[in-house]
């Protein structure tokens, strides 16, 4: 049950793998249990493998507006490279860029949670 592996996760601590990142982020299975969700998106279209990317390499990720896509009722995106972060034990540093205007800034949010540690580390 969910509730059961989210316990699980607390309790271990768990940690994604970034092999396993890259393929939830395909549509692909994971080989490690717990890392994705049926609940939460996580395939990336063309664009947003693009922009996955290069979030890679910057170490932050750049979005127009939240990243929010309708069809899949989530950010992908945003849920593939959190997942990135935490295998990788590094903070989640998102710009969601804004049109420009003062009515529209950009918003710079910062996820320091992937930087935790095991009891004893």
């Amino acid at each position: 049950t969910f509730r059961g592996r989210l316990q699980f996760a607390k309790e271990t601590n768990f940690r994604a793998v970034v092999d396993d990142v890259e393929r939830i982020s395909r549509g692909q299975g994971a080989r490690q249990r717990g890392t994705g969700s049926r609940l939460v998106p996580h395939r990336l279209n063309r664009d947003e493998r693009v922009s996955f990317d290069i979030a890679k390499k910057l170490c932050f990720l750049q979005t127009r507006g939240t990243g929010y896509r309708k069809e899949r009722k989530d950010s992908p995106l945003n849920n593939t490279f959190r997942q990135w972060c935490d295998a990788k034990r590094r903070p989640w540093i998102a710009v969601q860029k804004g049109s420009g205007s003062e009515s529209d800034p950009e918003i710079v949010l910062v996820d320091f949670s992937p930087l935790r540690r095991k009891p004893g580390e």
